[in-house]
């Protein structure tokens, strides 16, 4: 870690060199110059879900010979979305390029035609249900988590669970999601034919830096600081298969996990050893953050949070 004080109580670590935001559960997002956090996550980010109409359960391409076209799917916001104010309407691209927003009538219909199963596309505040769907690849290995799931009819081990994230944000856990070029650059450095690209892993920020290896991991439980903003690293970010699948230019590649589960297994509690790349954080102060936005990170740790799980 940088040297650097960028106050008595804190290290400079980088500086903001990407921020991305993504309207709905599984779907590719939209990249932003600047963007706002609220007490839940980043503004906008994670407000839609589509949910399969039979079961009630939230489309989540961690099941992927069910949901994996939904990385096919691009969603957009027609109008920037503001803290406190009403969500707005989406825009969502097909692979063929047509563009349905969400408060088109046949909305539903494209979307079930395009996933081949029957689908209601909603805000967060009005799904039925918060629970999704995992399939544990064996590479993973064995840990309490996968010991929650059984065998399905496709002989796959699936795991059904609960989102963990804020009240009306489709996320699995945390609120935040951060990601360093140094642990990207030291994964490329170790397995340079596979496409670690943070595309892949769906972060709120990556987080130019320059010291190497997985420095993140050693923020966790310490306060992170973004422009305006501060929040908790409350834990190292758990990868699954969804992060192999290809999208918009990403191949399939099994070898970006394969990778992980060999230099990146961490304890992560409650759940035992798991493949990990980049961190969460939850909310502490709101506020402003654009790309080139200071990073600084505590030199003590932040006060507990009660994660809910």
């Amino acid at each position: 870690m940088s040297d650097t004080l960028a106050t008595a109580a804190t290290v400079s670590v980088g500086k903001v060199q990407r921020i991305f935001r993504y309207p709905v559960k599984s779907m590719t997002g939209e990249e932003l110059t600047e963007c706002e956090l609220d007490e839940k996550g980043l503004v906008g980010d994670h407000l839609w879900a589509v949910f399969e109409t039979a079961t009630g359960k939230i489309a989540n391409s961690k099941n992927p010979r069910k949901w994996a076209k939904m990385l096919t799917l691009r969603a957009a916001y027609v109008e920037e979305p503001r803290v406190g104010g009403e969500i707005p309407p989406i825009a969502i691209t097909f692979p063929d390029g047509r563009v349905v927003r969400s408060d088109d009538d046949g909305i539903d219909q494209a979307l079930s035609a395009a996933l081949g199963i029957d689908v209601h596309l909603s805000t967060m505040e009005n799904v039925p249900s918060t629970k999704a769907e995992m399939i544990w690849h064996e590479m993973l290995g064995d840990n309490a988590f996968r010991q929650m799931g059984s065998t399905n009819e496709h002989g796959e081990h699936q795991i059904d669970f609960d989102l963990y994230g804020a009240e009306g944000r489709s996320y699995d856990l945390g609120n935040l999601h951060l990601m360093t070029t140094s642990s990207l650059d030291h994964m490329k450095s170790i397995n340079p034919d596979a496409t670690y690209d943070p595309r892949r892993y769906r972060p709120n920020f990556l987080l130019e830096t320059t010291e190497p290896g997985f420095i993140e991991s050693d923020w966790v439980g310490k306060s992170i600081h973004l422009g305006e903003t501060t929040s908790t690293v409350i834990m190292n970010t758990v990868r699954c298969i969804m992060t192999t699948l290809p999208r918009e230019d990403l191949p399939l590649d099994r070898a970006t996990l394969r990778g992980l589960v060999k230099h990146n297994t961490r304890v992560v509690e409650p759940f035992g050893d798991w493949a990990c790349l980049g961190i969460y954080s939850n909310i502490t102060k709101p506020g402003k953050i654009s790309i080139g936005s200071d990073v600084s990170v505590s030199v003590e740790l932040a006060p507990a949070l009660d994660l809910g799980f």
